[in-house]
């Protein structure tokens, strides 16, 4: 018999206001429902996330409600979640103290009774990384540990943020599959989701953010398609039409500036792994300026690695047969020299960036090539800066904390502090993780304008096939090295 009890109330909340300003009048859901509940970055859902996954803390939020029920037997995943995870192993690192890198908490412990789970933990991909400690898996496979642990757990009720962000097509059918086998056991579900493509079609109930408050829910085929118009037709949370001179200002470099003849990155025979286990080998890559370059491929195809690899941030850089700007890696070069000619937005960046800083340092770093900033900034890089924040539509809170900043506008504010310099190369590794549908075409429209103005070459990891767009002249398929133009 299934632990659940059918049509059971798992959340239920009327009349409920918090401090934030978020107003839910009327939502209940319960047992074995699969709900989707849509929002742009800027609706509320964000809030209506927080409201819901606070537990304990709930109080803090300032919240007044009529009637208040959620389960306590909640399993929740979000991008916070996953960071105060990370920081926590960081915060048990013991390296100091052992003759070697403590590589924290394993993989495998992250996973209750393990040995019950082996097919479903190889169809996710992450067997070959079961020993490896928590803080070294990439920030994509530590949210497939997370997603899988939380399955197997079958909680009474499930609640994800953006599941389905940073898994590949094969990784994302066997979520489903396992998101779908919890709800016909009775759990319910509650998938927070920003862009219609991940709209899960068994889901059996919608619910539609805007303003702060729910307005609309009802049953999957009840709902149309014109009550969603709103999340994803809004307009964008930045300025798309902002030009060339005011953004970048003095800028680095240009793309089709120096020796075209001489290419931005080579790697030849290139090769990387981790603690023994090999990610890729035998990579020969040729970029030159004005190439832009869209790399894609299966999870732990070795694509943020190969990022890694050519950003200086993997130690393999120097073993390997490596050129940057002609310039051989590990021939007595600075790797801040050659970083003062990129920019760089990545999902470890931003796992990386969780010092106690304001927005506006944030955007600013990006001419230092810093986390946080230790210089005293000139008064045109400060204006250079706010350019930016008004470009993304936080000027206003320029003085705000970072950390204080949902995930998305998070990812918008080191997408400016990679833009602000106009550099040469830009490394962009999922950059629009978190976006809603309207901001995400909206980098992606900005990011074309920058390659038709020669502003920067660009190198683009994605694995989301609305993101594959004609301005991007090769796609490199790491999993077997194809290269197409």
């Amino acid at each position: 018999m299934s632990k659940y009890q059918q049509r059971q109330p798992v959340l239920k909340i009327k009349n409920a206001l918090a401090s934030s300003g978020l107003h839910i009048e009327d939502f209940a859901a319960y047992s074995a429902e699969a709900w989707c509940v849509v929002g742009a970055n800027r609706s509320g859902s964000d809030l209506f996330f927080k409201l819901l996954s606070a537990g304990q803390e709930r109080d803090n939020l300032g919240v007044k409600a009529e009637e208040f029920l959620v389960s306590e037997d909640i399993a929740v995943l979000s991008f916070a979640r996953q960071q105060k995870i990370f920081e926590a192993e960081l915060d048990k690192d013991d390296t100091d103290f052992l003759d070697r890198v403590d590589p924290g908490t394993p993989a495998r412990e992250f996973i209750p009774d393990l040995h019950k789970h082996t097919a479903l933990i190889e169809a996710f991909g992450l067997t070959p990384f079961l020993d490896q400690g928590y803080r070294e898996l990439s920030t994509g496979q530590a949210r497939k540990l997370l997603l899988l642990a939380e399955c197997v757990r079958r909680p009474e009720c499930l609640l994800l943020e953006a599941p389905y962000e940073g898994l590949d097509p094969g990784a994302r059918t066997e979520l489903d599959r396992c998101l779908r086998h919890l709800q016909h056991q009775g759990c319910c579900l509650l998938l927070f989701i920003a862009n219609r493509d991940d709209m899960p079609d068994w889901s059996t109930h919608i619910a539609v953010m805007e303003n702060n408050s729910l307005v609309c829910q009802g049953r999957f085929q009840e709902v149309q398609a014109s009550e969603m118009d709103g999340v994803w037709q809004h307009e964008p949370d930045f300025r798309v039409d902002m030009d060339r001179p005011e953004a970048w200002g003095a800028g680095k470099g240009n793309a089709q500036e120096g020796d075209s003849s001489v290419p931005l990155i080579e790697l030849k025979h290139g090769f990387a792994a981790y603690r023994g286990v090999e990610v890729f080998r035998g990579l020969d890559l040729i970029i030159h300026a004005g190439e832009h370059t869209l790399v894609s491929g299966s999870n732990g195809s070795g694509k943020s690695t190969l990022l890694h690899l050519i950003s200086g941030d993997h130690p393999a850089c120097y073993q390997n047969e490596l050129y940057l700007f002609g310039i051989k890696r590990g021939s007595g070069e600075s790797i801040w020299e050659l970083k003062e000619r990129m920019g760089i937005v990545t999902p470890d960046l931003h796992r990386n960036y969780y010092i106690d800083t304001d927005v506006l340092s944030c955007v600013l770093s990006g001419l230092f090539d810093s986390i946080g900033v230790y210089k005293k900034a000139h008064t045109s890089q400060i204006h250079q800066a706010l350019t930016w924040l008004k470009w993304i539509g936080l000027e206003h809170w320029k003085n705000k904390a970072f950390r204080s900043l949902s995930f998305a506008d998070q990812r918008l504010a080191l997408i400016a502090r990679a833009l602000i310099k106009g550099p040469e190369l830009l490394i962009m590794d999922e950059p629009t993780q978190g976006l809603d549908e309207a901001n995400r075409n909206a980098v992606l429209a900005y990011i074309e304008k920058i390659a038709h103005e020669n502003v920067s070459t660009i190198l683009y990891v994605s694995h989301r096939h609305d993101e594959f767009r004609s301005f991007f002249t090769r796609h490199i398929l790491m999993d077997d090295f194809t290269v197409t133009k």
